[in-house]
């Protein structure tokens, strides 16, 4: 691909970001769409004799995929966000309610990016506007083997209070936001939380927190971060340490950190921040 070819690929994702933020959506589709047509089966390239090609935003997707799929090949970067093209297609189709569209779009991100739980959330979000609540919950509890940021486990529980609501099992539904905000602080979620409160008497508005473990076990939810993505990070982390490299070292140890709130890893990943602070100063 050349330098020229990038910069109209950026372009045209860029324009298309626009014309979505300012809610010209027949436009912005029309814009991405174009650029989806000049694919084919040789650009982006996405394999060849050596080489899968992925676009990974983050280390550790890179590290869960090689983890999951012991791939034979090596990996390489895709040379643009092929994954970005075709998701900002899939969620402008969703909002003008095209949802086999968009669901197609989200599938060819996924095969970009298989790991990405923004992309896996998104394409949930399709399926439940399309009215199916029950896939909507198999496909969020699906996403968990891949989290690893809070704000996308709070994104989880989020998913999984909506299924309670719209099952009428409102204490449950209470239980999940609750949880939730540990994770990450939200004011939507806070506001929901006010409002089903209005309707339920004081003695309904008393939750128990400690029985959610057991709740998510009956009902075969995740309960809490995958221990799989946890054990990956932290060992990632302590790999880095003793391969004297902090900047990846802390950033393996934050992801640990982040998903367990474990005293004892954040100091590990504060040390390797400091051995960053004190590497910049020399």
């Amino acid at each position: 691909m050349t330098n020229q070819e990038k910069k109209n690929f950026t372009d045209t994702l860029d324009k298309t970001r626009q014309l979505f933020k300012e809610n010209k959506l027949d436009e912005a589709q029309k814009t991405i769409t174009a650029l989806i047509d000049t694919f084919t089966d040789d650009y982006p390239l996405k394999e060849d004799d050596e080489c899968l090609y992925f676009d990974f935003k983050t280390a550790i997707e890179e590290s869960i995929y090689r983890n999951e799929e012991k791939p034979q090949k090596k990996l390489r970067l895709a040379e643009v966000p092929v994954s970005n093209v075709y998701l900002i297609s899939g969620s402008i189709a969703m909002e003008q309610e095209d949802y086999a569209t968009a669901l197609e779009r989200m599938e060819e991100a996924m095969e970009w990016n298989p790991i990405s739980p923004d992309i896996a959330f998104e394409y949930a979000e399709v399926v439940k506007r399309m009215g199916s609540v029950d896939q909507f919950l198999e496909l969020t509890k699906r996403i968990f083997p891949h989290i690893y940021l809070a704000r996308q486990l709070a994104h989880a529980y989020r998913n999984i209070a909506y299924y309670y609501e719209k099952k009428d099992e409102t204490t449950k539904a209470i239980e999940a936001f609750f949880y939730s905000l540990v994770y990450e602080d939200n004011d939507a979620v806070k506001h929901e939380l006010d409002e089903i409160g209005k309707n339920l008497t004081k003695e309904e508005k008393t939750i128990n927190m400690s029985e959610f473990p057991t709740v998510c076990k009956n009902d075969g939810i995740p309960f809490g971060p995958d221990k799989t993505v946890v054990q990956l990070a932290y060992v990632t982390a302590q790999y880095f340490e003793k391969e004297n490299d902090p900047m990846r070292s802390f950033y393996f140890y934050n992801i640990a950190y982040e998903l367990t709130r474990d005293p004892k890893v954040k100091e590990k990943a504060d040390e390797q921040r400091k051995k960053m602070d004190e590497a910049k100063t020399k």
